[in-house]
């Protein structure tokens, strides 16, 4: 029996081992990696004690690997350098924990605006200090004006080519009256040229505002104008004056000072823009920050504390969350009734001491419902009339969705996670009858084709069409079926292809009368796909807690299945009629599914090419998909969870680690899960779905 266990075996062995071979000789080895002789033979030897065979041949002037040592190194080598890479990775990606972020702004911004959104900033560089500098030009047109920051906040789009730069926000302009109020009588609105400028004086940004305006150049000429904020305030207030500043600047200046405003309608807007080095690790950063900006301005985003945010938010509050998922789509099952399923548990136990977390407390006082629906323009009519709070789409729905609720620069709606994504994009087959002639994607060409329209597998055909230089709305017939029509169809022969999911393809497989397109006529196309989670953006104004405490779920639900999905799996399976087999074949690695909240970069590219690409057709009109996108309470439960969302949103990783969840926090909610492994779900809590009733 050996004495050395398999404990007592690290990576550091086979790393030594491998040194011993490449340098043929044990002082060699010690000399490169920086250890005693003694070490080196001692590591082997402990090496060979446990495997009990020799892994080294020794023979004078040389030393070099047995058969059996080279076969131990070849398949555990990998492992290491894995390893090795990965903490160079997290070295790198990590490196900027504690370290100073130097944000540059003018002095207005820096001393009223930037005051009202430091806790966004904070929330989306974790772990970094923020330190402000004060630049005095906007514009930085030349390069002897740069400075040694990692981020400028200015009111100038333009500044340098290696700069990404996007606008945050815009503010109108207001009239500020300190004691002068002949403007006032009858009007809400005033323009430029109905002030005497006489009476103005300004703060230096402004002036360069302004003077962008070549109209305004000469007027403002001979106005008196300030450096200082404070003194521009000091100022009109003493010489009862008026002065034009951005509405950003009004809560400020009302709390201290008697004024009057009025909103000046022909003058520039005040934009705030936000410039970052590009090929920078900061941009995956400020693409967060930018996205939490497509918030209204009135919203709990712009509360400058997060407790508040939580805890003292004193809007409307209903006390149900209506989630609308499509019955047919086995990749909306995590985000609606595996979430379902977590929120039910927790709600109702009393294992978990209430707030779980310190600076969290998740509210849980209203009831949450799963309703199943046919298709995605089903549930995207029910949000728009208000009937569903959460809908969960595949894209084409997703994008029809967005070109539903834009409406002059607003968004009735709000893209604020994600169910699940495809990053293969391979998960669609083209099924045909056994006895069908069809053998190339050319041949489909004048066929009756049916799918689910608004799946993923509806926007795969479309794209496969266009690829082959043929146009799916005038080239074939396609028809809108769910998987249990279609099996039919495809049985009786009333339909000559069906386009749908890889696990639904492998079970129609199963029968005698079906076979598949082959493989090779579609590789050409790999498009990835993602299932999207909507809310109405009135509700999220309304009922931030709920929405909050949905993500919190999902999130726990995400992390409870990929630690165990058999067991996962298997306990959905006792209160919702679907089939193991089809749930675990989806989320097979293999085929590419995956489940990640996240809103990656890439998700953003590929609604914005289809949206361009569908423009005109099944209601998707081109509409502001970055606007649209809002993970703004999806960042804040991760950081309030302690949890990394950029690390996330840049990984693909095909299964969660314990870095992606505090083991010690997850494991007080995995009682839970267990404790109640037998618990049943109430019906009337949770409608049944026929996922599996194609096979019936």
């Amino acid at each position: 029996m050996n004495k050395i266990k398999l404990e007592d075996i690290t990576l550091n062995h086979l790393k030594i081992l491998k040194a011993v071979d490449d340098c043929g000789s044990f002082s060699k080895a010690a000399q490169k990696l920086g250890y005693s002789q003694a070490l080196i033979s001692k590591k082997v030897k402990q090496t060979e004690d446990y495997f009990g065979v020799i892994l080294l041949n020794r023979s004078p002037g040389s030393i070099c690997l047995t058969n059996k040592g080279k076969k131990l190194i070849s398949q555990t080598l990998n492992v290491v350098e894995t390893v090795e890479n990965l903490r160079e990775e997290f070295h790198a990606t990590f490196s900027a924990e504690g370290e100073d972020l130097i944000l540059g702004a003018t002095s207005l911004i820096l001393e009223v605006w930037l005051k009202q959104y430091l806790q966004r900033f904070q929330l989306c560089f974790p772990g970094r200090n923020i330190k402000e500098i004060v630049v005095q030009n906007s514009s930085f047109s030349s390069t002897s004006q740069l400075l040694d920051m990692d981020l400028l906040l200015n009111s100038f789009p333009g500044y340098k080519d290696e700069h990404h730069c996007t606008r945050l926000t815009t503010h109108k302009m207001l009239l500020f009256s300190f004691g002068t109020y002949k403007y006032f009588n009858e009007h809400s609105l005033i323009k430029i040229n109905d002030i005497d400028l006489a009476d103005i004086v300004l703060l230096h940004e402004i002036h360069q505002e302004l003077s962008k305006n070549v109209f305004l150049m000469n007027k403002l000429s001979g106005i008196k104008i300030l450096d200082s904020y404070q003194d521009v305030l000091k100022y009109a207030s003493e010489n009862q004056r008026l002065t034009i500043l951005p509405d950003f600047c009004q809560a400020d200046i009302i709390s201290q000072n008697q004024v009057v405003t009025l909103t000046i309608q022909d003058v520039n807007e005040y934009g705030i823009y936000i410039h970052v080095p590009r090929f920078s690790e900061l941009l995956i950063s400020a693409e967060g920050l930018v996205r939490s900006f497509r918030l209204e301005q009135n919203n709990l985003a712009s509360l400058p504390n997060v407790n508040l945010i939580l805890g003292n938010y004193s809007s409307k509050e209903d006390n149900v969350l209506r989630i609308g998922i499509q019955s047919d789509s086995i990749g909306q099952f995590i985000a609606g009734y595996g979430t379902k399923y977590i929120f039910d548990l927790q709600r109702s136990s009393s294992s978990l001491e209430q707030p779980i977390f310190k600076n969290i407390g998740i509210n849980r006082n209203f009831e949450l419902k799963v309703l199943p629906f046919s298709s995605g323009e089903e549930m995207n009519r029910q949000m728009k009339r208000e009937e569903l709070d959460i809908c969960i789409l595949d894209d084409i729905s997703l994008l029809n969705n967005g070109s539903q609720f834009f409406n002059d620069l607003t968004f009735g709606s709000k893209l604020i996670g994600i169910a699940s994504y495809n990053i293969l994009g391979q998960d669609v087959n083209i099924v045909l009858h056994k006895d069908s002639a069809i053998n190339t994607v050319q041949e489909l060409k004048e066929k009756r084709i049916s799918t689910l329209f608004g799946s993923n597998a509806h926007r795969f055909i479309i794209t496969l069409f266009d690829l082959y230089n043929m146009d799916v709305s005038k080239d074939c017939r396609l028809v809108n079926e769910d998987p249990r029509r279609a099996s039919r169809s495809l049985a009786n022969k009333t339909i000559d292809a069906y386009v749908c999911c890889h696990t639904f393809a492998s079970i129609l497989e199963t029968y005698a009368f079906v076979r598949k397109l082959p493989p090779s006529e579609t590789d050409s196309l790999r498009i990835p796909s993602i299932r999207g989670i909507v809310c109405r953006s009135q509700f999220i104004k309304e009922n931030p807690k709920i929405v909050v405490a949905y993500l919190h779920d999902l999130l726990v639900a995400n992390y409870w299945f990929n630690s165990s999905p058999i067991k996962a799996t298997d306990l959905l399976t006792k209160v919702i009629d679907v089939r193991k087999s089809q749930v675990n074949q989806f989320f097979n690695p293999v085929f590419g599914n995956r489940i990640d909240p996240t809103l990656k970069p890439q998700w953003s590219w590929l609604l914005k090419t289809l949206n361009r690409r569908l423009e005109g057709k099944y209601g998707i009109s081109l509409f502001d998909v970055d606007f649209w996108i809002d993970d703004y309470l999806l960042r804040l439960v991760y950081n309030l969870l302690n949890l990394d969302y950029h690390f996330h949103q840049v990984s693909f990783a095909s299964e969660f680690s314990s870095s992606y969840f505090i083991e010690e926090q997850f494991s007080r909610h995995m009682k839970v899960l267990y404790d109640n492994y037998d618990l049943p779900l109430q019906d009337e809590d949770i409608s049944h779905t026929s996922i599996s009733s194609i096979s019936q």
